[in-house]
């Protein structure tokens, strides 16, 4: 079924939109799973109709799929009947009567800078993986890469006088991310070390694998006591978080991640909101447990043991050299 001219059609204009090979096989899986279902046998497609179109979704529906899955072949299926419909391979579209499914907005999981820093410091520098492991998710995390876009760096995408590196994303896209300058000296330090010319990390199909570095990032985090779930995707949300609250322009980390959209890097600034509030309701400050009588009385400040306090600070200000001021 997939081989139907209808179909054919509308693959080479997904491949003209320059989606990724993955993207479009998802898209051929997903039209795959409707013809069975719809037993099209040798039918085109434009022939289905919203009522199966509506059984095949309830289908899905009843097997208790994610919702997010539920709407993503919902999404293909939209898509590409109106591909059919703007061809004039039909006369009426079929899906706008297929609801999208609601799914709850998640938000991007990401790191503290702290626990990032631990997971590099499982990395172990004493070994030739351990080097590796260790630059390549430092690439990761500083550049806000998708960890297809790490496995195929090579050596020439690097600019050494302009200390930038060159990064083909989705689509065959490319952007330019600027490195700071330890990093460039340790990329170099790396390149030489390991007398690389092609891949920056080669491995036995050219590159090393998504699937291999996946694998040592979770070995990495469980060392390290953080959740075995992190994916290296977790790096790349986490530099954009923690360009946000260092107060870096929203359009700075849209252009570090490759965004064609700003709404799309707009999640990131939900998810530093979500930090502020939970540091804020988290984190206990002087006036924590205070009560509004012991504020209007004067008293709640002053609770036993406040002296050893003062004395603390009067012996730090004598370390420094300044005296308590009396006023």
């Amino acid at each position: 079924m997939a081989e139907h001219p209808q179909v054919s059609d509308f693959i080479a204009y997904l491949r003209l939109k320059n989606l990724s090979p993955g993207t479009i096989a998802g898209y051929q899986g997903a039209l795959k799973r409707l013809f069975v279902h719809t037993g099209l046998g040798q039918s085109a497609p434009s022939q289905i109709t919203t009522a199966q179109l509506r059984d095949y979704i309830a289908s899905l529906l009843e097997r208790n799929l994610a919702a997010n899955t539920v709407r993503n072949e919902v999404l293909v299926i939209k898509r590409f009947f109106g591909f059919l419909l703007a061809e004039g391979y039909m006369e009426e579209d079929p899906s706008p009567g297929i609801p999208l499914p609601k799914v709850g907005k998640r938000l991007p999981k990401a790191l503290t800078i702290p626990q990032v820093q631990i997971l590099f410091a499982t990395m172990s520098a004493r070994t030739a993986t351990g080097r590796r492991d260790q630059m390549f998710f430092r690439l990761v995390y500083a550049c806000g890469l998708r960890i297809g876009e790490a496995v195929r760096l090579r050596v020439e995408n690097i600019n050494w006088e302009e200390s930038w590196l060159r990064v083909v994303g989705k689509g065959n896209k490319e952007r330019r991310v600027y490195l700071k300058p330890y990093l460039v000296a340790d990329l170099r330090a790396y390149v030489e070390e390991n007398g690389l010319e092609g891949y920056l990390f080669p491995g036995g199909a050219g590159h090393i694998t998504v699937r291999n570095m996946g694998r040592q990032l979770k070995k990495y985090a469980e060392k390290a006591g953080l959740p075995r779930h992190i994916t290296p995707h977790a790096l790349r949300h986490s530099i954009a978080v923690h360009y946000l609250i260092g107060g870096a322009p929203i359009s700075f980390v849209q252009g570090l991640l490759g965004h064609e959209s700003l709404e799309t890097t707009g999640v990131y600034t939900r998810l530093v909101d979500q930090m502020a509030k939970e540091i804020t309701l988290n984190t206990r400050t002087a006036v924590d447990g205070i009560e509004s009588k012991s504020l209007r009385e004067g008293t709640g400040f002053y609770a036993p043991g406040f002296e050893a306090w003062d004395a603390f600070v009067s012996d730090v200000l004598e370390w420094l050299g300044r005296p308590l001021s009396d006023e």
